[in-house]
């Protein structure tokens, strides 16, 4: 069954390759807003595959090399106050042989081309400040924020590349990073509702280099005792708060985070040598997700509807209400337009 929901991530830009994030109302004298709405309109041409290393270089197409890489094309976009919103097509070359008609009297050929889902997007960005707010709608487990991410980095570096060449000038190009937006509350919500299934600690095996390699041992335990699932719900709101909190804060590592959960395991195993240690947690399609402090915001996909996705006016209505509700915990300062 195909379900339907979106995800949200927080977007800092960066000049080039330094390492501080620009304001994203002085970008060389732009908003960011405007920039992305630009660069978005470059891609109303279809995409495919991963960009080029260099600006200068050609994008391929030809047949024999697009066979099972992404496609990606822009289908409408709108910018309204302080958000940018589009609708983007994205699918894979030759992932479906034949496009069959509902009475079975005419089958398609598109073994070369690309079977596509229409994907929503967002952006939302403050007046003045250093992070906006990114929701990219989610298909079942696909959702295409990466090669987007990827894409608009590529044609902001070759726009700059063609304006220096041109202009004989210095223009920057600017680079996109985007962080899952942590939701500690609801997080420890479906745990506590019983979507944590088990934990995992993990010793790996360490090689003459000394690389850690195989596993040398693994425990599972199920999380069955309510008394267990609340002490579990309450270290990950810990976790989540500390990826909240972002660069500045001490994060647990993994291996930090195992011995916490092997205290909460039996005390017995609380002083073993552990690596890594996660609890699996059932998303919204059942299928389990690895819950640690470097793994914490894969899980926040906000299910939205089955079979077929909701209109664009629910869809804004449901981002912007989630957004809102965490972007203060986040410490954002967006107004979001009324619905």
């Amino acid at each position: 069954m195909t379900s339907f929901g979106y995800r949200l991530f927080t977007v800092s830009v960066y000049r080039e390759k330094k390492h501080s994030p620009v304001n994203l109302k002085d970008c060389e004298g732009e908003h960011y807003k405007d920039i992305v709405a630009r660069l978005l309109n470059t891609l109303s041409d279809p995409v495919v595959g991963d960009p080029p290393a260099n600006p200068d270089e050609s994008h391929t197409t030809e047949s024999d090399d697009i066979r099972g890489k992404s496609a990606l094309r822009l289908a409408d976009i709108e910018v309204i106050d302080n958000t940018v919103q589009a609708k983007i097509w994205v699918g894979r070359i030759g992932s479906h042989e034949k496009a069959m008609s509902h009475d079975g009297s005419t089958d398609f050929d598109i073994s070369d081309k690309a079977a596509i889902n229409g994907f929503r997007v967002i952006f939302a960005f403050p007046e003045d400040g250093i992070q906006g707010i990114l929701a990219v709608e989610s298909i079942s487990r696909s959702c295409p924020v990466s090669p987007l991410i990827k894409w608009l980095q590529h044609k902001s570096s070759e726009e700059s590349y063609r304006k220096n060449k041109e202009t004989n000038s210095v223009t920057p190009w600017w680079r996109p990073k985007i962080k899952g937006l942590a939701d500690e509350l609801r997080l420890a919500e479906m745990i506590e509702a019983g979507q944590a299934q088990s934990l995992v600690l993990v010793k790996k095996s360490v090689t003459p280099a000394r690389i850690p390699n195989e596993r040398e041992f693994e425990i599972r335990a199920p999380l069955v005792n309510g008394g267990k699932v609340k002490q579990v719900a309450s270290l990950v709101r810990a976790w989540a708060s500390q990826v909240r909190e972002g660069d500045g804060a001490q994060v647990t590592s993994n291996s930090e985070a195992a011995r916490q959960l092997a205290t909460i395991i039996s005390p017995e195993i609380k002083d073993l040598d552990l690596d890594d240690g996660w609890v699996v947690l059932a998303d919204p399609d059942d299928q389990g997700k690895r819950i640690n402090p470097s793994m914490l915001t894969d899980v926040f996909t906000y299910k939205l509807s089955e079979d077929r996705p909701v209109d664009t006016p629910e869809f804004y209505a449901e981002v912007r209400q989630t957004a809102m509700r965490l972007q203060l915990a986040a410490r954002l300062d967006i107004e979001w337009p009324q619905p």
